[in-house]
């Protein structure tokens, strides 16, 4: 017999077991298989006519949501009124199930997108505008590409194509086997279907760019515009087919100089053996035309000459502040490349391995892990605290048999042969359930300050254990901070991602702001969005099916320019909930120097100068796939006066902590399920691909892969990593007796800072 189970299951909070849906599977187990097939088809039909009445709402089928219909699950999700007409909420739910509402910001310059977090595939979608219009609806579900809107799956690349896709629509394709594309690609026809905000492209991996952009990129808007650019600076991927349509490309798009650098646009004409030999292609191309790009800095990807035998490169990969921009000297959408049976191979490698096919881990099905995302790991780790009892599922069990044989054959035993009396069963029975009742929740009381504290690491880290702090506080705060800073182009970016404990429900306002270190370094906030941490799926480990959570009350999150709040965040006694906070900031640098590169080798030399107001505790200078460790403490405007004093290390070993064993080395082999090490685990987010990825962690990195900076270790940039001591973001509770909340805290800084050559400028 066939059974399938509902199973719903909070991620970030305690699960609580429903005593009626597991009678109702009980009492659907010992049906007859005909009557529990008709019970599921009336249940089916139900579902399905519920979502055919919602499907028709009013104006929920023009309703824009993600790009071209297409959204993830966790991530921003913009959302357009089909007349344009300015949005004063979204409601949908979280990765909880609980109900949140999404008020957008008033002092926006325009109003005409809104932007939500969905909590889970196929949540539901209230959409309110400033007239009174509602618009019930849900978010789509997971489907093929092709099939028009869908939830984008996360081991899925999606790609938006601005004018020609360039064929990456067709990757994957085999009408034979009915196969539908293996990449999601987004191809916006109009202007207004494009976001107005950083947000609204959250999920994307790459947007492509070329001559054929330019009819839509002349007429989007000043903020759609800048859009584009600060999800660039801010880690996304831009590819550009730059060839003979670059000066009108760059007449509709000015801003793509300005991301790029370029002065001058010089049109030459390139001899395409470099292309051909590249792609291993046996089909002849002629000369085209392209523009010049600059040589002095970025990695060279394709390194071609022109039909006068100059050398020049064809394909390049610049970093601009955390993101990247990969620039072909070719219009890849003319007819020439269009008929070219390579054309695709030439993208393939030139974009990585994003557009090559997935191929599953190995060891992952071994694994005796719930997740598969070093996400999930993390996750694992914050939501550990030490002013929480634990108890194993044997010692529990022993007490339930306890209790068991106490109110059956001992009290048999007992009160009816022993003494005699079986009337004072009814005496014992209550006596022993309250007992153990009692007995319960007095283990279940959060343990003493003092001794949670030395329950836990050994130099815990935590802004809060500055100040004395009272023995009844019931309340732990678990967190990861990451401050980024760009130096090339002033660029601040700080993440952190929050774990709140509370042994008593709560109902209050809450609101992340910055600490100490985001004082000192902060000159100018220029946004700050705190949200909802976690959402169903694999990735966090654990699988939701219903994702309706009503025993808990609505709450609000709202949206300000540069700052939001949760407004009656909600949170259940003996539980947890996960948050995620990102603030764009312009910094305050005492000095800005580069560092210098020695002519001819990967290595650097001169002095190297920390441009903050702060301290960076064990750091290390990152250059390619070498470190320099530095001092413990590197006072705030310190000088190291010579690079060569300090004791250099290969980077890939010191993360996969290896190391020389006479004749060979030895590797600490990556284990999925060590959640005690929150410093091991940080480093791999913060530097993934140079530990080598998944082949050495057996674990993907989704969610939380914007963290991953390994690509900017490249020629001319390299990275100042290090602890600091204070702490980057606070969080205020409000609340009557609130007082300093205890907890764990890792604060890292990574100051991107630029490599020169001096040989190549002479």
């Amino acid at each position: 017999m066939h059974i399938k189970f509902r199973i719903a299951k909070s991620f970030n909070q305690m699960s609580r077991i429903d005593i009626g849906s597991i009678l109702l599977t009980l009492l659907s187990m010992s049906l007859p298989a005909s009557l529990t097939s008709s019970v599921a088809g009336a249940e089916n039909k139900k579902q399905k006519i519920e979502n055919s009445s919602e499907s028709t709402d009013l104006g929920s089928a023009d309703l824009l949501i993600g790009i071209d219909g297409f959204y993830r699950i966790g991530r921003w999700t913009g959302i357009r009124h089909p007349n344009g007409k300015p949005i004063r909420s979204v409601k949908t739910r979280d990765g909880d199930g609980v109900e949140v509402t999404f008020n957008q910001a008033s002092d926006r310059k325009t109003n005409e997108w809104s932007y939500a977090l969905p909590g889970s595939e196929a949540a539901p979608l209230i959409v309110a505008t400033k007239d009174g219009d509602d618009i019930s609806t849900r978010f789509p579900t997971e489907g093929p590409p092709s099939g028009g809107p869908a939830m984008i799956p996360l081991e899925m690349p999606w790609i938006v194509a601005i004018g020609n896709t360039l064929g990456l629509d067709q990757l994957g394709v085999n009408e034979l086997l009915d196969r539908d594309a293996s990449i999601a690609v987004s191809n916006p026809k109009q202007p207004n279907s494009l976001p107005d905000s950083s947000l609204g492209y959250d999920g994307v991996d790459l947007i492509v760019l070329g001559g054929s952009s330019g009819k839509i990129l002349a007429n989007l808007s000043d903020p759609q515009k800048t859009a584009i650019k600060d999800w660039v600076y801010t880690g996304g991927k831009l590819l550009l087919t730059l060839g003979a349509s670059t000066p009108e490309l760059f007449q509709s798009a000015s801003w793509l100089k300005e991301i790029l650098g370029i002065d001058k646009v010089e049109i030459t004409s390139f001899d395409p053996s470099a292309i051909e030999t590249y792609t291993s292609s046996q089909t002849p191309l002629k000369p085209f035309d392209g523009i010049r790009l600059p040589s002095d800095r970025g990695n060279i990807l394709l390194l071609g000459r022109t039909v006068r035998r100059e050398n020049t490169p064809i394909a390049v990969e610049y970093n601009i502040g955390l993101g990247r921009v990969t620039a072909i000297c070719a219009d890849l959408d003319s007819p020439m490349f269009t008929q070219w049976p390579e054309r695709m191979d030439l993208l393939t490698q030139i974009t990585g391995d994003m557009l090559l096919p997935k191929t599953d881990l190995p060891i992952r099905k071994n694994r005796s892990t719930a997740y598969n995302d070093l996400a999930g790991q993390l996750r694992s780790s914050l939501d550990r605290f030490e002013i929480k009892n634990r108890y194993s599922f044997s010692l529990l069990s022993l007490l339930i048999l306890a209790f068991l044989a106490a109110i059956g054959p001992l009290d048999y035993l007992l009160v009816n042969r022993l003494i005699g009396k079986p009337m004072l069963g009814w005496l014992s029975f209550p006596i022993t359930a309250i007992g153990l009742s009692a007995l319960l929740a007095y283990e279940a009381r959060p343990l003493p300050l003092q001794a949670s504290l030395n329950a836990g690491p050994k130099k815990p880290m935590s802004a809060s254990n500055e100040n004395p702090l009272p023995d009844f506080v019931k309340q732990q705060w678990n967190r990861l901070e990451v401050v980024d800073i760009d130096t090339t182009i002033q660029l601040g970016v700080s993440r952190s991602i929050h774990y709140l404990y509370s042994h008593d429900a709560i109902l209050s306002d809450l609101s992340v702001t910055d600490n100490r270190l985001l004082e000192i370094i902060n000159e100018q906030t220029k946004q700050s969005i705190t949200s909802a941490f976690g959402y169903p799926g694999q990735s966090f480990g654990g699988i939701q099916i219903a994702i309706e959570d009503s025993r808990l009350p609505e709450y609000e999150i709202q949206f300000k320019e540069a700052e939001s709040s949760i407004l009656g965040m909600p949170l259940a006694s003996r539980s947890s909930k996960g948050f995620f906070n990102k603030t764009i900031f312009q910094p305050r640098l005492m000095q800005t120097k580069s560092v210098n590169r020695r002519p001819g080798s990967e290595l650097l030399q001169g002095e190297l100068v920390n441009p903050l107001d702060v301290d960076i505790l064990d750091g290390m200078l990152i250059y390619r796939n070498w470190t320099y460790l530095l001092p413990t403490r590197l006072p705030a405007g310190s000088r190291i006066a010579s690079l060569d004093s300090l004791r250099q290390k290969n980077f890939r070993w010191q993360l996969s902590r290896q190391k020389a064993l006479k004749s060979s080395t030895k590797t600490s082999a990556w284990n999925p399920a060590d959640n005690s090490n929150i410093e091991r685990i940080s480093e791999m987010i913060l530097f993934h691909e140079a530990a080598g990825g998944s082949r050495y962690t057996n674990l993907l990195h989704g969610p939380l892969s914007a963290l991953d900076l390994s690509h900017v270790l490249s020629e001319d940039r390299c990275i100042l990593f290090g602890r600091v001591a204070e702490a980057a973001t606070s969080i205020n509770i409000a609340s009557e007796n609130q007082t300093e909340t205890p907890g764990k805290r890792q604060t890292y800084l990574r100051v991107i800072l630029p490599v020169v050559d001096n040989s190549k400028q002479r």
